[in-house]
């Protein structure tokens, strides 16, 4: 955890360009809030006329001119920020952001459902128990590759992350494959059946 950066310090290390950007396309959502009552052509010309105003010191070579400029710019998009902005759902601050993590259960779940349960979905069940039986052959591999993985780096002076290797061979394992098997959908969509649905009133 070396390498790591505090979540409250993350925007001072961005280029110049994301910083930008960043501004240009908060500035869009919050115009688009502004103007969502006067109608497509209304937002239309104003965000012409923001476009303007980025574009005429797109090429600007002086980077504390540049610097100052962003400074300014994020002092005025704070000033001006529409109280009530339009967030898409799946964006931060949005209703389904990250939704699929806090709502998540851990797989080990599955493991108190009684057989009548389990045999509503034989396929996944066997998957299941074919991976763990694979993870358990694999686990000493997996931990060897991983520790010489580590080893390498650290000889050859490589930041530590927290990406974990590749598998060592072709069609093989890397290390905790079974996160990726196992991992929950990202975009849950209801079942269209379950078992006595019918017994229910919707």
């Amino acid at each position: 955890m070396a390498n790591a950066v505090r979540a409250g310090s993350l925007y001072r290390f961005l280029p110049h360009k994301r910083k930008v950007l960043s501004l240009y396309k908060k500035a869009l959502r919050h115009l688009e809030a502004y103007c969502f009552e006067h109608g497509r052509h209304v937002y239309a010309y104003e965000r012409t006329m923001l476009r303007a105003r980025f574009d005429k010191h797109k090429d600007e070579k002086d980077f504390k001119r540049a610097t100052q400029l962003l400074r300014l710019g994020e002092e005025e998009f704070w000033l001006n920020q529409h109280p009530m902005p339009i967030i898409f759902p799946d964006e931060y601050g949005g209703v389904a952001w990250d939704r699929h993590e806090k709502n998540r259960v851990d797989e080990s779940a599955f493991d108190t459902w009684g057989p009548e349960l389990k045999a509503s979905f034989p396929d996944y069940f066997a998957k299941r128990e074919k991976w763990y039986k694979i993870r358990q052959d694999t686990w000493e591999e997996e931990m060897k590759w991983l520790q010489e993985w580590d080893k390498n780096n650290i000889e050859n002076g490589v930041p530590m992350t927290d990406a974990l290797p590749a598998a060592r061979h072709k069609d093989g394992y890397p290390p905790f494959w079974w996160r990726r098997v196992t991992r929950p959908l990202e975009q849950v969509k209801l079942m269209e059946w379950f078992p006595n649905k019918a017994d229910h009133w919707w």
